[in-house]
């Protein structure tokens, strides 16, 4: 192992924390990274989140770097959901934001510090390289990637929102999100500080108001990395009162469409990506950069301890898979639910804080009643005075709850199959995919609403935690669209999923099996 040489190709936080890992691990390392921009601080983007789970996992092998990054961070906030006449309080401070620039240049100085050669303005490609290592960070738009498509099995497909990453001057009081409406346009921000003077907007819209506003038009004549200033100017208009009368901050910013990248395999002879040219996760997770610096944390383990590259990197795969898959699952079900706030957004603003905190799946009500049990409260008033005071019996008094369908009623919301009832009207229908908001599903959802027999569907599928989350998600699809009392059979251990979804109208009631 002792004078291998490295490539890292791409120096944003995945390229540059593993080459400082690396290079901690093994001093004789030749580490170099090839950055195609002129300056580590001439980034796109302003600020980024970080998990505290994340800020342990780098403390562990690394604790100089993690406490130079939360030095420089903004920390202490909370998140809110910011309703038309209220306020709603989300969780507590659980995440620290940091400029983008700011995270880059902590991660420099640390690469430089320990002896990685950092080329800026260095435009490489792998045929260019000669290194026993080649290590792909250049990002959710990898040329390394798209060269080795067929090698990886890149797959890659955008969701239907429009969104656009802006920023302000000043900190906002808290992280929050919020629509605003422009005649038929309505639009979300997803806020937060990051500095003492700086703060995060990013804005994103649906279809609906891309076209009806003519967004795409605002683009025409735009050169390469020129702002969109029509689509600024208005969206000031849109969060004026959020703004405080303030201009947006800009950094070549357009409008895009989130690109979901997933490849069979990370690696190649002696090439291994990382970070988002291996796998991306939908914003509003959160998770993007966490798992760039999860991904250095395991390759640089797993070169120090397996001389053999393609031992190493069958191990880095092996250690990140399974995590990365699972965030991606999560982050798909936070996408979906955002891409169908058009349909939330009227609601009461305690059940959409409600359907918010658990849309993904790893939360439960209980969870959220822990914190804020006045806003479940709320939210459940639909079903009656709930016990909040009793978190951990939440799941049985919304399961407990009368059903009283017009197509259905029945004493509780938690049935056996026994319970289902039979006839012409009732359909049962296998889901087991995953696009829940694709082609495939919508046809399924406009045969429903053509189809006035059909006064039950009953949705059943495979047990896995990703067919689970389609059919309730599914579910929710089917309510909003028909007249439909839609029951979501579930594994016994996917109850308390099954008791949020009841609490947040995704489903009627649930069959256990």
């Amino acid at each position: 192992m002792a004078h291998r040489t490295i490539d890292v190709i791409g120096g944003g936080p995945a390229g540059l924390a593993a080459a400082r890992l690396i290079k901690l691990a093994d001093p004789s390392a030749r580490v170099t990274v090839h950055e195609r921009s002129d300056s580590s601080t001439s980034t796109f983007g302003f600020g980024v989140s970080l998990t505290e789970s994340t800020m342990r996992n780098l403390a562990a092998v690394d604790p100089r770097t993690a406490e130079q990054i939360r030095q420089v961070s903004y920390a202490g906030h909370s998140l809110t959901l910011r309703g038309t006449d209220r306020d709603v309080q989300l969780h507590g401070a659980r995440n620290l934001a940091i400029g983008r620039a700011a995270l880059l240049q902590v991660l420099t100085d640390a690469a430089t510090a320990v002896g990685v050669d950092i080329r800026m303005g260095s435009r490489v490609d792998i045929s260019d390289t000669d290194a026993d290592v080649v290590i792909a960070a250049d990002g959710a738009r990898s040329a390394v990637r798209d060269k080795l498509s067929a090698e990886l099995g890149v797959h890659i497909s955008h969701g239907s929102l429009h969104y656009m990453w802006c920023g302000a001057d000043f900190a906002v009081d808290t992280a929050y999100f919020a629509a605003r409406s422009l005649d038929d346009s309505l639009f979300v921000t997803h806020a937060y500080p990051y500095a003492q003077d700086r703060s995060t907007f990013l804005i994103e819209t649906d279809e609906q108001t891309w076209a009806s506003a003519g967004l795409a038009h605002n683009e025409d004549g735009l050169a390469p990395g020129e702002t969109d200033e029509a689509s600024v100017r208005l969206l000031e208009q849109a969060f004026a009162e959020d703004l405080r009368g303030r201009k947006l901050l800009t950094n070549r910013t357009r409008w895009a469409r989130f690109p979901t990248v997933s490849l069979d395999r990370w690696s190649y002879r002696n090439v291994v990506v990382l970070g988002d040219a291996a796998h991306t996760a939908h914003y509003t997770i959160g998770s993007g950069t966490k798992l760039a610096l999860e991904d250095a944390i395991a390759l640089s383990a797993a070169l120090a301890e397996n001389p053999d590259v393609t031992d190493a990197f069958t191990r880095y795969e092996a250690a990140r898979r399974p995590g990365v898959d699972r965030f991606k699952h999560l982050a798909a079900r936070s996408q979906g639910w955002w891409s169908s706030y058009r349909s939330r957004h009227v609601q009461a603003p305690e059940l959409v804080a409600l359907s918010y905190m658990t849309r993904a799946g790893n939360l439960t009500v209980a969870d959220y009643t822990v914190d804020h049990p006045d806003v479940v409260r709320s939210a459940l008033l639909h079903l009656g005075d709930a016990p909040v005071s009793e978190p951990d019996s939440l799941d049985d008094w919304i399961l407990s709850r009368p059903l009283a369908h017009a197509s259905l009623s029945r004493p509780v919301r938690e049935l056996a199959s026994a319970d289902i009832p039979v006839g012409v009207g009732v359909r049962h229908l296998t889901w087991g995919g995953d696009e829940v908001w694709g082609e495939q599903a919508d046809e399924l959802v406009g045969r429903l609403q053509a189809d006035p027999a059909t006064a039950v569907v009953v949705l059943e599928g495979p047990d896995d935690a990703v067919a689970v989350g389609a059919r309730i998600d599914l579910a929710e699809r089917f309510g909003w669209h028909t007249a439909c009392a839609v029951l979501v059979a579930l594994p016994v251990t996917a109850r308390p999923a099954g008791a949020a979804a009841v609490a947040s109208h995704r489903c009627h009631a649930i069959i256990l099996r």
